[in-house]
């Protein structure tokens, strides 16, 4: 599959983005994979490394300082309404809410309630809502590998879960963080 196909404006944009190979370009949802743990498995890969975390998460998190994450990027999340503050957040293209709507359904096993029918969300359901911009945002950023310990929206290893979140975006390597510390060992050697 062609980088972006099939992803509407946000997977186009990232396939028309220079795109490094030998830059590792990791995303952190550190809501569920905190900086400290994460922090030591990234300083054992020996090729370079583009580490970021979205608007979402840090506004959520606050500040967290680690030496190995001197340079941690945050990528703009996709504006949704009632949720992003202006002045952090993007728009979208024409295609975007058509990808969002589809990475919402995929994390949520098409249980979030239908555009329309969002002015009362619960807290869980708010969450899923964050989830689904954390996840957008990689994408859309042409992203390597997406570290998240929040197995019930994006799955463990090997489940139906995870194969329905990595078909949205085949290009991206969703770990949890264990697995993302095995990856990490294993380009130490």
């Amino acid at each position: 599959m062609v980088r972006g196909q099939g992803r509407g404006q946000a997977g186009a944009r990232a396939a028309e983005r220079p795109y490094n190979k030998s830059v590792l370009r990791i995303t952190l949802d550190t809501n569920t994979a905190r900086l400290e743990r994460v922090g030591p498995a990234i300083r054992k890969i020996r090729d370079a490394v583009d580490v970021a975390t979205t608007t979402t998460v840090a506004r959520e998190i606050g500040s967290v300082y680690d030496p190995s994450l001197h340079q941690l990027r945050i990528a703009s999340e996709l504006w949704v309404m009632g949720e992003s503050p202006l002045g952090v957040a993007v728009l979208g293209g024409e295609g975007d809410p058509t990808f969002f709507e589809r990475v919402l359904a995929a994390i949520t096993n098409e249980s979030f309630p239908k555009p329309g029918s969002r002015s009362s969300l619960s807290q869980g359901q708010r969450n899923q809502l964050r989830d689904a911009m954390i996840f957008y945002t990689h994408v859309r950023e042409a992203r390597d590998i997406f570290v998240t310990n929040d197995v019930k929206a994006f799955g463990s290893e090997g489940t139906e879960q995870r194969r329905r979140v990595g078909a949205l975006a085949p290009t991206t390597r969703v770990m949890t963080l264990a697995e993302f510390e095995r990856f990490c060992d294993a380009q130490q050697t």
